[in-house]
């Protein structure tokens, strides 16, 4: 009761302040929390430490000055560059501390400075490098995966002590937050064993497996559900397109190399040519290539937090 009461308390406390200011005080939060989403993209798939090694730039290793490290601000005074060696900060780090910024303002409007609102900004600090990491090394780190599953138990413990009504489908409770983890489980880690078992290799990552645990803490049982379809729906339309993608790819270079009739030689060469540099590298490539499927578990997830309720409305109300 008296955590509730304190909770409480804090909730009056800022609602009381100008919302304006309360606002511009969380949008540069959200950037700070970005730059250390940069951090944790940058150097976590590296196994660099990201508590007590301080920034630096990493084409000339010096260490970076406060001052020429905060966020938005010291990339338009340093005009995208490093202070030292002049070589260029990659744009990502502005928009990622943007992009941050202005999530965080997006979900004070929406639930105010609540229950909710913390536990999406610490789902969106965890959540938005998976998705970035799992794009550029096709790796979901540990301290993402495991760590956001055992601070989803923390919060759901939390959550039974405090006992708020959520507005937003994420950390229910602690029971429902160890469901959503064995739907979790149950659910990718079939997809991971059967795999190995009937194709003799893995047709998901074991990344994919703990992290699905990290969003079924989250979110619970039936919105961890509805992120997972939504997830393999997603994965299954822009693998669509990238399939057309890479072969609308491999026709303009079968035709650029059937340009080489002009030049007279002989079909088995040009044959040769097209086999070895088209269809054996480009479809041994598809077959091969690793899809990433960390960010559509993420792209999953966060619909499922703001409109499952409306989905299982919409189909259940539909049959009923």
């Amino acid at each position: 009761m008296e955590i509730r009461e304190i909770v409480l308390g804090l909730q009056k406390f800022f609602s009381d302040i100008n919302p304006f200011f309360l606002g511009s005080l969380v949008f540069i939060f959200g950037a700070v929390f970005g730059s250390f989403i940069n951090v944790l993209i940058y150097r976590l798939p590296l196994e660099i430490d990201i508590i007590y090694k301080p920034s630096f730039c990493p084409k000339c290793n010096n260490p970076i000055k406060w001052h020429h490290n905060i966020p938005i601000f010291s990339y338009i005074f340093l005009k995208g560059k490093c202070y030292y060696c002049s070589n260029p900060i990659p744009i990502s780090y502005l928009i990622i501390e943007l992009f941050s910024g202005f999530s965080f303002l997006g979900f004070y409007i929406l639930f105010g400075i609540t229950w909710d609102f913390f536990v999406l900004c610490l789902f969106f600090i965890i959540s938005l490098p998976v998705l970035v990491i799992d794009l550029k090394h096709h790796i979901i780190p540990d301290e993402l995966s495991v760590g956001g599953t055992i601070l989803g138990i923390i919060l759901g413990i939390l959550h039974n002590f405090i006992g708020f009504q959520n507005n937003s489908n994420i950390t229910i409770n602690f029971f429902d937050s160890l469901f959503g983890i064995l739907v979790g489980l149950l659910i990718f880690g079939s997809i991971y064993f059967l795999s190995l078992w009937i194709f003799r290799k893995e047709g998901m990552g074991m990344g994919d497996v703990k992290f699905a645990t990290t969003i079924g803490a989250f979110l619970g049982s039936y919105p961890a559900i509805i992120a997972f379809l939504l997830s393999f729906i997603y994965g299954s339309i822009i693998g669509i397109f990238i399939t057309v993608f890479k072969r609308l790819k491999n026709y303009k270079k079968i035709k650029a190399f059937s340009l080489l009739k002009d030049y007279s030689l002989s079909i088995d060469y040009l044959t040769s040519i097209v086999k070895s540099y088209v269809y054996e590298s480009e479809l041994d490539q598809l077959k091969s290539s690793y899809i990433a499927f960390g960010p559509y578990m993420v792209l999953g997830a966060w619909t499922s937090i703001f409109f499952s309720n409306f989905i299982v409305d919409f189909f259940v109300g539909g049959i009923i």
